[in-house]
C-alpha cells in the first residue's frame, strides 16, 4: 500500500500516464528512502520521503519538476547515520592510535614497522593518558569515539566543547595527574600533549579558520582553541600536537584550513595544526551548470532572500543558491543539511520556497 500510494502521488505530480516511467523511477526512490532518505533527522513525525519530494516537486514547474527529480537521482550524495558511526568506529584504531606510534617511534627512534616495540614501550601509554579530546560542533559524537576506543578513552579526557572554562579545565587537568600518578609516572606539572579536534563535515572551512581583510585579523574555531591551549593550564606549551579529525570533509575545505593554519601558526609561533580527513569529498561531486542540465536557470528562480544573511557572506557571496561559499555541493547528512550544498536542497520550511532536506540553522535572525 505505501509503494502503491507513492507511485500514485508522484506520478500525478510529475504528470506520469505512462506506467513504464512510474516504474523507471518509483522502486529506486522507494529503495533509497528504505535505506536511508526516510531516515532524515529533521523531518517530522510521520513524514517520510517520498511525500516530501513530492510536495518538493509541486513548487517547480512543469520542466523543473524533471530537471530537480534528475537531480535527485543522479547527484544527491547522502550521508547516512550508519556511514557516520563507521567513520567514528575507525577514526580511533586507524588514525589516532596510529599518530601515537608515529610519535612514539620517532621519539624513541624505533622503527616505524616495529609496532609491537612501540605499543609495549611506556610512552606510548603515558601519550595515551596525556590526549585531549574536544568536539567542535554537536556532530563530533564524542560518545561514540569514547566507546570505539574500547576504554582507552576515559571520560575525563573527553569534552564536547572546545570553549573550556577554568574550572572545567582545573577539573580535567587534576583528573589527568590522579591517571598517571596511578599508572606509576612521574607527576610534577600535568599537561596534556596530544590534542584532538573532532567534527563531523566540513565544506568550505571557514567556520574553522579565515583571514579577514576588513578588520585585518584571523577568525574561526581554530584561533579561539589555540589561544585557549597557550594560556597553559591544559597543554605543555613546549611539547604539544594538534590534530583536526574530520570525519567527512571537501577537498576544497581541506586545502583551504591547511593553507591558512599554517599562515596563522607560524605568524603566531604556534605548533601547526595536523589535519586529517577520514572521507575526502573530491570536486567532481560539486554541481556545475554543465553538470545538470537546466540546473542554473532552476537554481537562479527557486530561492527566497531571508537566506541570504550575514551568515553567508562570510563565505564571500551575496546569495547562498550555490550555496555558503558557493560550494554547490549536493550533499544531505543524516542529521542536517550543511549549508554548502545548494539551496534547493536545505531551504528551512517556513521559508516560501523550502528544500527536500529542509536544515535547521545553527543561527537565528531576530
Amino acid at each position: 500500500m505505501k509503494d502503491q500510494n507513492a507511485q500514485q502521488l508522484l506520478a500525478k505530480v510529475m504528470g506520469w500516464s505512462d506506467h513504464s516511467a512510474v516504474h523507471r523511477h518509483v522502486p529506486q526512490l522507494q529503495l533509497l528512502a528504505d535505506y536511508k532518505y526516510d531516515h532524515y533527522q529533521r523531518f517530522g513525525p510521520g513524514r517520510r520521503f517520498i511525500e516530501s519530494l513530492a510536495i518538493w516537486l509541486k513548487q517547480f514547474d512543469s520542466a523543473g519538476r524533471h530537471t530537480a527529480l534528475k537531480l535527485v537521482m543522479d547527484r544527491l550524495v547522502y550521508i547516512s547515520d550508519d556511514e557516520f558511526s563507521h567513520l567514528v568506529q575507525t577514526a580511533y584504531p586507524d588514525w589516532i592510535v596510529q599518530e601515537r606510534i608515529r610519535l612514539v617511534a620517532e621519539e624513541k627512534r624505533i622503527s616505524a614497522h616495529c609496532v609491537g616495540e612501540i605499543v609495549r614501550d611506556r610512552r606510548f601509554e603515558e601519550l595515551s593518558i596525556k590526549s585531549l579530546y574536544l568536539g567542535l560542533s554537536d556532530g563530533a559524537r564524542t560518545n561514540e569515539l569514547r566507546r570505539a576506543s574500547y576504554g582507552d578513552i576515559s571520560n575525563e579526557q573527553i569534552w564536547q566543547a572546545y570553549e573550556l572554562g577554568e574550572g572545567k579545565a582545573s577539573e580535567m587537568v587534576a583528573e589527568l595527574g590522579a591517571t598517571l600518578k596511578k599508572a606509576k609516572f612521574v607527576v610534577d606539572n600535568p599537561r596534556f600533549n596530544m590534542i584532538w579536534l573532532l567534527d563531523d563535515f566540513s565544506g568550505s572551512g571557514n567556520t574553522y579558520i579565515r583571514y579577514d581583510s576588513k578588520e585585518n585579523k584571523y577568525k574561526g574555531k581554530i584561533k579561539k582553541i589555540y589561544e585557549r591551549l597557550h594560556l597553559g593550564d591544559l597543554i605543555d606549551t613546549s611539547h604539544y600536537e594538534v590534530f583536526l579529525l574530520l570525519y567527512v570533509a571537501t577537498r576544497q575545505a581541506l586545502d583551504h584550513i591547511e593553507y591558512w593554519a599554517d599562515q596563522f601558526t607560524a605568524e603566531k609561533g604556534y605548533k601547526p595544526l595536523q589535519v586529517r580527513v577520514l572521507c575526502v569529498i573530491e570536486p567532481d561531486v560539486a554541481l556545475t551548470p554543465e553538470s545538470v542540465p537546466n540546473l542554473e536557470a532552476l537554481i537562479a528562480n527557486c530561492y527566497d532572500d531571508r537566506a541570504s544573511d550575514k551568515h553567508i557572506a562570510v563565505g564571500g557571496t551575496t546569495d547562498a543558491r550555490w550555496g555558503f561559499a558557493g560550494c554547490a555541493l549536493p550533499i544531505v547528512l543524516s542529521h542536517n543539511t550543511p549549508n554548502n550544498s545548494i539551496y534547493l536542497l536545505w531551504g528551512p520550511e517556513n521559508f516560501n520556497f523550502h528544500g527536500l532536506f529542509p536544515r535547521v540553522s545553527r543561527h537565528r535572525e531576530f
